[in-house]
């Protein structure tokens, strides 16, 4: 695997299933906090509810660390989406708040339903390109044809199973690969 720049602007980390990617995000980030990375975004995470086919999603603000429910608890017998667009507005809003040109990197969990329809991380992805800060997004495979029609020639596509299994190897390398477009930009971390 070659770490090499090309100007991308936003880097796909492809995924089969929903949690495979939720692991890694929360690890990746971790990592990269302690190589000095100074990550905006929201990772989100899955709370199981034993006894239930619904668990409660949270999305955590990389900024702040403040953890925001985005999911609601529709019951034991709950089916389809729980998802709260309202809450997950609401996350975005404060998560924006901690978007700044002084930000290394934008990592958002998944480009899902709320962002096919056009809402949902959409707008931070949309800030953090006008301030030249780079975004690092998780792309479940059912939803790749949108992603391609929304980000363009901007994103590159990497599939998780390739990425190194050492979690410290797997940040060093998006440290490297998820630059700015502008190098000048990136000599300052």
């Amino acid at each position: 695997m070659q770490a090499t720049h090309q100007g991308f602007r936003i880097t796909a980390i492809v995924y089969p299933t929903g949690a495979d990617f939720e692991v890694f995000a929360g690890e990746i980030t971790e990592m990269m906090s302690v190589l000095g990375m100074r990550l905006a975004g929201l990772v989100q995470h899955r709370e199981q509810k034993p006894g239930r086919a619904k668990c409660d999603m949270s999305v955590r603000d990389l900024a702040t660390g403040a953890l925001h429910r985005i999911s609601d608890d529709r019951g034991l017998y709950a089916r389809g989406c729980v998802l709260n667009s309202e809450r997950l507005l609401n996350a975005c809003t404060a998560a924006e708040a901690g978007l700044s040109p002084q930000a290394d990197l934008l990592v958002l969990s998944k480009f899902g339903k709320a962002e096919v329809e056009g809402g949902g991380f959409r707008s931070l992805m949309v800030k953090a390109l006008d301030l030249s800060v780079p975004v690092l997004i998780g792309v479940p495979a059912i939803n790749l044809v949108p992603f391609r029609a929304f980000a363009g020639d901007l994103a590159r596509e990497i599939e998780l199973s390739e990425l190194p299994s050492d979690r410290q190897v797997a940040a060093e390398y998006l440290r490297t690969t998820c630059r700015p477009v502008d190098e000048a930009m990136w000599a300052r971390a």
